[in-house]
């Protein structure tokens, strides 16, 4: 390593063509790193998707999804599996393992599935797939303009040629229409039309299909030429059905399908309106693959939306959300933090060093950015979220091992040597202990890639990040920073006094007058009261563990962080009309708006607070949400709270509505989802009528939804006993009512990129109530007809929504919110546990919970971390051990990290801020940077005891004179973080706790290196020392007992 450092020293041309191909290469790799919102992470789910018309959650379940449970049991790597069976259709989930690989485990789910004999005859589809790797981009509204009302039709097919424009554009793949229901052609027949022509519904589906076609009838081949025979009788739309013939009549005429039903071109009758600010609308999401760069797909689209808007006289096009611009925030984010912190370590380091020095130190920020953008289009990795925080948050430690290698230089330089000497000799004195710490900072983030759940995958990136961006950083500062040092001014001359000279010798003489008059005086006194020094750094310790226990500080997995989104999720109950459900809709929008028009006053220049809102309905019409956006964080007043606080109190409770929720972005999920599982349905619904009722009466808790309510009121039918004596079975009875009511599908026409179903069922009037499904007319085998009624029994049961399963168990589910959301989720989770839970579990024994959202994944990562922090622990501590070698002082290393917890809480606790999963990020930075710190003071120990000095004038003048190099570290790393801890944009609000770790950690950190760790090493020497003399009966000397003596010794006889 020695010759290669004085290679480039003696050659600093090879440096600068080093430097100037990383720059032009980290240029050209900047080019073709995309940009993502979040990272590339690969799914870990196979779905199966099951279409069954007209079925119940019950049909589905036994027909379908329990056949497909059993078959997947068994799949190699599977996690668990889930599914939900709800009227006609019902989907399973199989949730891999990491690790995975995910085509062979669609194959396997899709043998699985083609292993099953048969499905029922009116299942439509199976269908086994797993979704594409995507990102959200941008999506937009298309919508009315005020005062001018424009037919769903036009809409649809407006967002149908806009979606055809888009996906002409380069770099956008995938684009989705959400807003309007299929179309369809329905015929509609009445009570009265088919007793009198004596028709039944599935006659006339018969003639729809057997009449409307195209087809081919073969060939003629006369020899010279070939004639094909086709008939072309197909019609797509409804008025082009009338003219069918489904009868011929006795007297010679014949009943045409206008003769006996309405048909009509019409919408499906589900629900999925969607009202942008109040106007029915179009919502277009704009979806892309990692291979695309989501800031050049949304800047397409914005550019795309104003041609459009110039060109439209009845509509307009508003985007709704754009993670460009959040994408784009923190890169300058990024930026701003990056040259702030930079610019501040560059003047601490020219006050304490030289202004040279602290430049070509500062330089390798920059250098290092461009070298890990060299090696970056070489992975997955691509410009996102995650990787960003990756990037700020090693700001903060980038620069340490150079300003280990750079005072120690400059420090052999005023020793009297020449540069190049200096340069050799300075680098190789604290080679050891560079490499070793950002080895261990490498190893300790390397962790989060191998940690299981979201938050292993959405942080994977982190890692690779970091160790690249360190790996470079290490190269520049042990090759490119010595070369350029040795060749600097700053290396030059000696008796240089410029009036900044002057200033930075005022500096540097009051950081070596607090060395000399502090610091030495008070750690010779540490040295000598050693019980008073470990008991107060115990005491403080204990305090924070305190802290923490008696939720002076709280915590929890994620972070609170106020956002520009959020949405109201009501849910009315089952089998309520859309009509209803929309009318509680209205009174929340009108709040909504109402709270803005309090709020308006507040904000600049007056603007409104809330800028945008959609509603749309979920799957069914008693289920429908609004998201509201808001004014940019960045420049309104009042955060999201503040404002669904005020929503939520002018909304109050709707009259009749199961679930209100309101609730902002958590990329983890709900804070609180429970499970209970168990074989009878009955005994779950009651468990969970109960642990409802015990969740309401948490203070802690709001927004309480179930995810499993009870379903529609059903018609039950059961035949009387006299109608077996007419031949007539059940399967009979239904199937005509299935017909009138739910429809006779007679056919599919494909119009444009639309499947259109031609439906044969009663009219709207005939189907409107129980009494018409008491006089419908059942048709007999013999012709003859009775009223329902008088062949059944209906009565009225309580119906099934859904029935959803959980590894093999029947489920149900609720969810809730913290009512604080910096509040302590363990406790609450203890709380719920203790007061709810195991009542519950004595009052029904065959319950158990089950949790998902934050404590699935809390648990998942923990598990995860017991197998993957332990390894890494002991890695790092190998490494430790081969820089030392030493297992002792190895371990009094790593003893300093615990301590590291003092400054981590007390950050917190005066900011106000709860500890999360990010803080625990800072704590990994701070732990390379203290085993850093550690290693440079021993290896200057060992150092000082080779070169013949007593143990306690050797770790004096080692903790001397490592104390500007620590305290420089510690300086920078501090000042670096500065502008992220104080910084107020949104941006920054979940990156803070990590801010806090590291900087008020590593104050902590440097007291514990510069105090504890002497005194402990003066400890474990005094217990060597005790050992030897009583193991060889003599008395031995505090050197003869240390590692680096015993290494003479061995040099000694190989010599």
């Amino acid at each position: 390593m020695k010759n290669i450092i004085s290679y480039f020293i003696k050659f600093p041309l090879a440096v600068n063509i080093v430097m100037v191909m990383v720059a032009l290469f980290g240029i050209i790799g900047l080019s073709r790193v995309q940009r993502n919102f979040f990272p590339s992470v690969p799914t870990r789910n196979v779905y199966v998707d099951i279409l069954y018309p007209g079925a119940s959650p019950e049909e589905v379940e036994e027909g379908a999804i329990l056949k497909i449970e059993e078959e997947v049991k068994g799949i190699s790597n599977m996690d668990r599996i889930t599914s939900v069976s709800m009227e006609n259709s019902g989907t399973v989930t199989i949730e891999m393992l990491k690790g995975a690989d995910m085509d062979e485990a669609l194959d396997d789910v899709k043998n699985a599935v083609d292993r099953i004999a048969s499905f029922p005859i009116d299942v439509e589809s199976v269908v086994t797939y797993k979704h594409d790797d995507i990102n959200f981009a941008i999506n937009f509204a298309i919508t009315a303009r005020e005062g001018k009302p424009v037919d769903l039709k036009v809409l649809k097919e407006t967002a149908q040629q806009v979606e055809r424009d888009i996906l002409k554009m380069d770099g956008i793949s995938k684009v989705e229409l959400n807003g309007y229901p299929e179309e369809e052609i329905a015929v509609l027949l009445n009570e009265d039309a088919l007793e009198a022509f004596d028709l039944t519904f599935s006659e006339v589906a018969k003639a729809v299909s057997s009449t409307n076609l195209v087809m081919t009838g073969g060939s003629i081949k006369d020899g010279e030429e070939e004639f094909f025979i086709r008939v072309r009788n197909k019609n797509y739309q409804g008025s082009g059905l009338e003219n069918i013939v489904i009868r011929n009549t006795d007297n010679g005429g014949v009943i045409r399908l206008k003769d006996v039903a309405e048909i009509k071109d019409q919408w499906e009758d589900s629900p999925s309106k969607v009202l942008f600010n109040g106007s029915q609308a179009v919502i277009v999401n704009i979806n892309t693959t990692f291979d695309e760069d989501i800031v050049n797909a949304s800047d397409q689209i914005k550019a795309y939306l104003e041609k459009f808007n110039s060109n439209q006289p009845l509509l307009y096009a508003e985007v709704n959300r754009d993670t460009s611009v959040t994408l784009n925030q923190r890169i300058d984010l990024l930026s701003d933090n990056g040259l702030m912190g930079m610019v501040l370590v560059m003047i601490f380091l020219s006050l304490f060093l030289n202004p040279r020095v602290a430049f070509w130190v500062a330089i390798g920020v920059p250098f290092s950015m461009l070298g890990m953008l060299v090696v970056l289009p070489m992975t997955t990795v691509t410009i996102n979220m995650m990787s960003l925080f990756g990037l700020i948050l090693v700001l903060g430690i980038l620069v340490d091992d150079a300003i280990v290698v750079a005072e120690n230089i400059y420090r052999h330089f005023k020793m009297g040597k020449t540069p190049v000497k200096s340069a050799v000799d300075g680098t190789m004195e604290v080679l050891p202990a560079v490499i070793s710490g950002v080895l261990t900072t490498m190893l300790a983030f390397s962790a989060f890639y191998f940690l299981d759940g979201k938050m292993g995958d959405m942080f994977a990136e982190i890692s690779v990040i970091v160790i690249i961006i360190l790996l470079v950083s290490l190269i520049e500062g042990l090759i490119i920073l010595p070369s350029h040092l040795a060749h600097s001014k700053a290396l030059k001359d000696r008796n240089e006094q410029s009036k900044w000279k002057k200033y930075m010798s005022w500096a540097e003489d009051s950081l070596l007058w607090t060395r000399d008059n502090i610091y030495v005086p008070l750690f010779k006194k540490a040295i000598e009261f050693k019980t008073v020094t470990i008991s107060v750094f115990i005491s403080l310790m204990i305090l924070a563990f305190g802290f923490v226990s008696s939720r002076m500080v709280e915590s929890t997995f994620f972070p609170s962080v106020d956002g520009d989104n959020f949405t109201v999720t009501l849910t009315m109950p089952s089998g309520t009309e859309e009509q209803v459900t929309q009318q509680a809709l209205d009174i929340i929008h009108e709040a909504i708006w109402e709270v803005n028009e309090e709020m308006k006053p507040m904000q600049p220049e007056n603007k409104n607070i809330i800028s945008q809102s959609f509603q749309r309905f979920m799957n069914s019409g008693n289920k429908a949400m609004i998201e509201v956006t808001l004014l940019d964080a960045e420049v309104r007043n009042g955060g999201t709270e503040e404002t669904i606080s005020r929503i939520r109190k002018k909304v109050g409770d709707i009259a009749g509505a199961e679930t209100l929720t309101y609730e902002g972005f958590n990329p983890f999920g709900k804070s609180l989802i429970i499970s209970l599982l168990g074989d009878d349905n009955d005994v779950l619904q009651n468990a969970k009528e109960d642990l409802k009722k015990g969740m309401r009466n948490m203070p802690e808790l709001t927004d309480i939804s179930d995810n499993t309510p009870v379903g529609n009121r059903e018609i039950e039918i059961e035949l009387k006993e006299k109608t077996h004596h007419l031949g007539v079975t059940i399967q009979d009875v239904i199937s005509q009512v299935r017909e009138a009511f739910f429809g006779n599908e007679a056919q599919r026409l494909q119009r444009g990129k639309d499947e259109v179903k031609v439906w044969v069922k009663y009219n709207d009037d005939n189907r409107k109530s129980i009494g018409d499904l008491e006089d419908m007319k059942i048709r007999l085998s013999d012709g003859s007809a009775y009223p329902l009624s008088e062949l059944a029994y209906l009565r009225m049961v309580d119906g099934v929504s859904s029935i959803q399963h959980l590894d093999f168990e029947k489920e149900v589910q609720l969810e809730a919110n913290q009512t604080d959301p910096n509040s302590s989720l363990p406790f609450i989770l203890g709380k719920l546990e203790k007061e709810v839970l195991e009542p519950l579990y004595e009052k029904y024994p065959g319950v158990r919970a089950s949790y998902d959202g934050q404590k699935r994944e809390q648990e998942k990562v923990a598990k995860s971390a017991k197998v993957v922090i332990p390894v890494v622990l002991l890695l790092m501590f190998t490494i430790v051990v081969f820089t030392l070698r030493s297992v002792s002082q190895a371990i009094l290393v790593y003893a300093m990290i615990p301590f590291s917890f003092i400054g981590i809480v007390f950050g917190h606790w005066f900011h106000g801020m709860s500890m999360s999963l990010m803080s625990f990020m800072g704590m990994i930075a701070l732990v390379g940077v203290m085993i850093n710190d550690g290693l440079v003071l021993i290896n200057a120990l060992n150092i000082n005891l080779k070169s013949g000095k007593n143990y306690y004038d050797a770790l004096v003048e080692a903790a001397t004179s490592r104390y500007r190099p620590i305290i420089l570290t510690t300086l920078t790393t501090v000042v670096g973080m500065a502008p992220m801890v104080l910084e107020t944009s949104l941006q920054a609000q979940f990156l803070i706790p990590v801010a806090l770790s590291l900087a008020y950690g590593m104050v902590i950190a440097t007291l514990c290196t510069l105090f504890l760790l002497p005194v402990m090493l003066m400890i474990v020497n005094r217990m060597k020392v005790i050992w030897k003399s009583f193991k060889e009966g003599r008395q031995a000397s505090a050197e003869e007992v240390e590692s680096a003596i015993k290494e003479m010794e061995y040099e000694y006889e190989e010599m």
